[in-house]
């Protein structure tokens, strides 16, 4: 008899572990750590079971599938392998009896691009954002709408406070996994990564008690750390940090690298980020694995992401002694992106959106700023002829840095002016709440400001340059086009002080090279060059006329009507 009834108890234990119809979705799918030939794809429901994807490139036709631990839970994680790069999958999820969410058209994933591969990536980023109310509603549905007139984001970057108050399962589960202000029909095809801001950590080691951690940082625990499962032993690219609370990895052709800027504290061998340290010598495990993880990479694109601001020209908000941990990041994070030629820096924590110029070398208050620390004091804009070119040899090789505050995803900040010389623009206002686009296709990099009202109300463009950045007035003293605006055929009138190699090259807004003319050495003096585009094959509109001297490149506008 007492067998009987173990043998009832473990047949009830099994059908209650397998019976996906048992379930509830309380939360997700939602996609991490995507590779190029994986994807990670976790769930969470309210009765214990096994977990199985189910996937194929239609989803009519799921002919694939994926067991994860066969252990019951309802935190369910499962990596899906042996994918092909730059592919789109369909899913299902359920347990290896029955489907708990069928496959449909808003559920898939899409792998990333062969890191061997110039392949064009866009990414969308958002700080601040959870504070489950009409203005993280209006940015979700902006970015949406946005990736229907000019197509989706590859990645999403998370930039920290990504829920409000205080960073609790109840908070993410209703302001951000949620489907009225949350992110529901976002998650189940858009993998993202991110990084930890003071309100997440106040479920973690609470900032509002105590002021500043007093716990070993490889002991944290909490609400926020469990719903990530980011690449950390170095799957996907990159030094492993062996942690979830930093890491990084590859996608396509840029690097990207999540630093913790929560890692304050007044114990000494926990202060990780060096808060009331101005010591340059000052080191940590994460800074350590920092230099580490930069010095090895190849990759042409260098972008990090943290949550508190280094620069901030609102009220003089990073230069107050109340924003210690903002100063920290500049102190400290700074020189070391800069000497390994980090090209973009994101960052939320301030609740509005602003932008440096391409800037080197300014660690203090603003004050200390001065007119050697700015590579390029231009607007960066394409449009209008003034990209920031980072260039690959010369005094300034490598060098120049762009970075962005994206901080009002959910919210903004009363209106007061912005005043920083680093900061080229920014917008606080009652309604001034948006995200950020990033686009990487070769050589160049586009970073735009998505106001939620659809408009782009900032936008720049960094382009890779193996010349020297040496001044090219010292090559050309006049650099003229005419007519201008024409039909496709003007003239191009340049000088030169010495014999040099010139190239003449004639781009689209997008960057792609529409006319070129080959290489040749020229003689001191004024020349005549007659450009002839072929109006079969371009539109009317704006093009930029590249003249390079000595592999030295100036920009021209020109207007083909």
């Amino acid at each position: 008899m007492k067998k009987l009834i173990l043998l009832i108890l473990i047949i009830n234990c099994q059908s209650s572990i397998n019976n996906c119809s048992a379930q509830t979705l309380t939360r997700g799918p939602y996609l991490q750590s995507p590779g190029q030939t994986s994807m990670i794809i976790h769930w969470r429901t309210d009765v214990a079971t096994d977990s199985r994807v189910t996937y194929g490139t239609s989803f009519l036709n799921l002919t694939e599938f994926q067991i994860g631990n066969s252990t019951a839970t309802t935190e369910h994680i499962v990596k899906i392998s042996g994918l092909n790069p730059a592919t789109k999958y369909y899913y299902n999820i359920g347990c290896t009896t029955s489907t708990l969410l069928e496959s449909s058209p808003q559920n898939f994933f899409t792998t990333a691009p062969d890191t061997n591969s110039s392949h064009p990536i866009r990414l969308w980023a958002i700080g601040d954002f959870g504070h489950g109310n009409t203005a993280e509603l209006e940015v979700r549905d902006s970015y949406e709408r946005f990736a229907q007139r000019e197509g989706p984001a590859d990645l999403w970057l998370w930039l920290g406070d990504n829920v409000y108050q205080d960073g609790t399962e109840g908070e993410y589960d209703t302001k951000v996994f949620d489907s009225i202000y949350g992110f529901q029909k976002l998650f189940r095809h858009l993998p993202f990564a991110s990084t930890s801001g003071n309100h997440d950590y106040n479920s973690i080691c609470p900032w509002e008690q105590t002021g500043l951690c007093g716990v070993n940082p490889d002991q944290h625990t909490g609400p926020y750390l469990d719903i990530i499962d980011p690449p950390s032993e170095g799957e996907l690219g990159g030094v492993p940090s062996h942690r979830k609370i930093f890491y990084s990895f590859d996608y396509g052709d840029a690097h990207f690298v999540c630093l913790n800027s929560e890692l304050g504290s007044l114990t000494p061998s926990y202060n990780w980020i060096g808060i009331f340290n101005n010591d340059t010598a000052f080191t940590s495990p994460m800074l350590e694995w920092l230099k580490e993880d930069l010095a090895a990479t190849t990759k042409k694109w260098k972008i990090v992401f943290w949550h508190q601001t280094p620069y901030s020209g609102q009220s003089g908000f990073t230069d107050s002694f109340t924003q210690p941990f903002c100063a920290a990041t500049r102190v400290h994070f700074n020189p070391i992106l800069e000497k390994y030629g980090v090209d973009l820096v994101l960052v939320g924590h301030d609740h509005n959106y602003q932008r440096t110029y391409l800037i080197n070398g300014h660690y203090g208050k603003s004050t200390t700023f001065t007119p050697e620390m700015m590579i390029n004091g231009s607007s960066g804009n394409f449009d209008l002829g003034e990209p920031y070119i980072k260039y690959g040899s010369g005094p300034n090789a490598n060098k120049g840095t762009v970075y962005v505050i994206e901080g009002n995803s959910s919210g903004s900040n009363d209106p007061s002016p912005i005043e920083h010389p680093a900061i080229y623009w920014g917008e606080a206002c009652a309604d001034c709440w948006g995200s950020f686009v990033v686009d990487i296709n070769g050589d160049r990099l586009d970073g735009r400001y998505l106001h939620w009202s659809d408009s782009i109300r900032d936008e720049f463009t960094i382009i890779k340059d193996a010349g020297t950045g040496v001044n090219e007035t010292t090559n050309s003293e006049i650099f003229n086009i005419y007519p201008n605006p024409n039909n496709g055929q003007f003239r191009l009138e340049y000088s030169l002080s010495k014999k040099s190699t010139v190239t003449i090259d004639v781009l689209d807004i997008s960057g792609r090279v529409i006319y070129s003319q080959t290489a040749a050495a020229e003689s001191t003096g004024k020349h005549n060059e007659n450009i002839n585009l072929d109006k079969a094959n371009i539109s009317a509109g704006t093009y930029f006329v590249r003249l390079g001297i000595e592999g030295i490149n100036r920009f021209g506008k020109v207007k083909v009507e």
